[in-house]
């Protein structure tokens, strides 16, 4: 029984000295977050930069008109947004989360003439901000 005495030991001994330990995974960063309110005609931003990552950004339309929102890298090679928000009417919120990168991207309205009447901004992702 000696050796049992010594296991038991040792292990209480790794135990107290952090020795041991248990492999748990580090839970998912939390998104960032960003709020784009929308009115007649503008976009404005709760924040000009995001760090990278998982980015949870809603367009809370705080006009009388419906609204809805695109959002594009400006050094993309495509015309395609990265990202859409469906119409939202006056006093909704519509929501998204999105994988952004480094880089700087465009927001707009894409309800016809909105972009042109001022509808439009730019958000910076970057590690310092």
């Amino acid at each position: 029984m000696p050796h049992v005495k010594r296991a038991r030991a040792s292990l209480a001994a790794c135990i107290a000295a952090g020795a041991l330990s248990l492999a748990v995974p580090a839970p998912a960063a939390a998104p960032s977050r960003l709020l784009v309110g929308g009115d007649e005609f503008r976009l404005t931003l709760s924040r000009a930069t995001v760090k990278p990552g998982r980015v949870t950004i809603q367009l809370q339309n705080r006009g009388e008109d419906e609204h809805d929102l695109r959002l594009q890298r400006i050094t993309s090679r495509t015309d395609a947004p990265v990202a859409r928000w469906a119409v939202t009417k006056p006093g909704d919120v519509a929501s998204l989360t999105v994988r952004l990168s480094r880089g700087r991207y465009r927001l707009w309205c894409s309800l016809p003439g909105h972009r042109e009447l001022g509808m439009r901004a730019t958000l910076r992702v970057s590690r310092a901000h």
